[in-house]
């Protein structure tokens, strides 16, 4: 056997380091993002809305959504790097500390976020019109962001409601704004927290020495609560995170709650976020995104224009239509709100 070694030891030695040099490529990972075009999402398929049965929606929305990859391998990195249609980035340094893993949950946290908000903005928008539609919401505190530093960090999930912190004193605190001036005597506090369960649970957080905080960052947002609202709505299980969808949610859930159709037969796609007071705002993604829609053939692609500087979303895209031959007028739709992009599709859809 040893002689047999001896023989071949050069032959596989030859074979093993092209062997380490493919792991290294196709293992290896590297603080970079990627962005590459992807597809279109359409809503209907993520939130369903039980009313207005028996009406025919002719057209569709639809979000549209890139392949993005954090902290890619030395491979996927090369890959989109000799990709026309693919940008590479630098992993910002919030993001560089989280594992794939995490980071998608972050992202599907601001995907629901952003559901939240837009069943709001429609839900607001057709109440106006029709008083059957009723809208209840709670504000929710929800763990955002962990530090490396923070203690029990296995234990509190991206997520988890932020419920009550023990301060000084015995003070009961349930509101994040307090904790700064309830925790100034010590170094160790008692933060109550909900999980996704439901289940309480109580952990100490202990301040960092060098910063004095405890490693945590909140969001606060507002829930809808589905039980008292009516129409009931459900949101659908999705692997596409982020809340770049969130103005084209908005605009398929109104449709779901009016009688009118108004897509009117087109194919509606776009980008951008929604805030609760219906106000859009800015993505990334945007070439991506632009081509991601024009090979799927969108009638409209509405998109954030919201001031004339060189990051804006709208003036990013015309250059990308410009880069690639792509006709853009009458194509893609600058909108500053929610509103905008109704009141477009209605006057669409009177010009027919």
């Amino acid at each position: 056997m040893n002689e047999l070694v001896e023989k071949y030891q050069h032959a596989i030695k030859y074979l093993f380091i092209p062997y380490l040099v493919l792991l290294f490529l196709l293992f290896y990972p590297l603080e970079y993002y990627v962005q590459s075009p992807g597809g279109l999402s359409e809503v209907e398929k993520l939130v369903n809305i039980e009313y207005q049965e028996e009406k025919e929606t002719k057209g569709s929305i639809s979000t549209t959504f890139v392949m993005g990859i954090p902290s890619p391998t030395i491979f996927q990195f090369l890959v989109g790097y000799f990709n026309p249609y693919s940008d590479l980035s630098v992993l910002p340094a919030s993001y560089q500390q989280y594992t794939p893993t995490e980071v998608t949950r972050i992202s599907n946290l601001d995907k629901v976020i952003s559901l939240h908000n837009a069943v709001i903005v429609a839900y607001q928008a057709r109440m106006q019109d029709d008083p059957a539609i009723i809208l209840s919401s709670e504000v929710k505190t929800v763990v955002f962001g962990k530090s490396s530093t923070l203690s029990h960090y296995d234990e509190i999930a991206f997520g988890d409601e932020f419920v009550s912190l023990l301060g000084d004193n015995d003070t009961l605190v349930k509101s994040i704004s307090e904790i700064g001036g309830a925790t100034t005597n010590g170094n160790e506090y008692a933060f109550t927290f909900r999980n996704k369960a439901g289940e309480l649970y109580t952990v100490n957080l202990l301040k960092n020495l060098d910063t004095g905080l405890f490693g945590i960052t909140f969001r606060t947002y507002e829930e809808v609560d589905p039980a008292l609202s009516y129409p009931i709505f459900t949101i659908n299980d999705s692997n596409i995170g982020g809340p770049s969808g969130g103005l084209l949610q908005t605009l398929a859930i109104y449709d779901m709650l009016t009688e009118t159709d108004i897509t009117h037969g087109k194919k509606i796609a776009g980008t951008g976020t929604i805030n609760q007071d219906g106000s859009v705002g800015y993505i990334g993604g945007v070439k991506q995104k632009i081509i991601t829609a024009y090979e799927n053939n969108v009638d409209v692609f509405f998109i954030p224009y919201l001031d004339d500087v060189s990051y804006d979303n709208y003036l990013e895209a015309v250059n990308v239509c410009k880069a690639y031959n792509i006709p853009y007028e009458d194509w893609l739709i600058p909108i500053e709100t929610f509103q905008n992009a109704l009141d477009y599709l209605n006057l669409m859809g009177g010009a027919e």
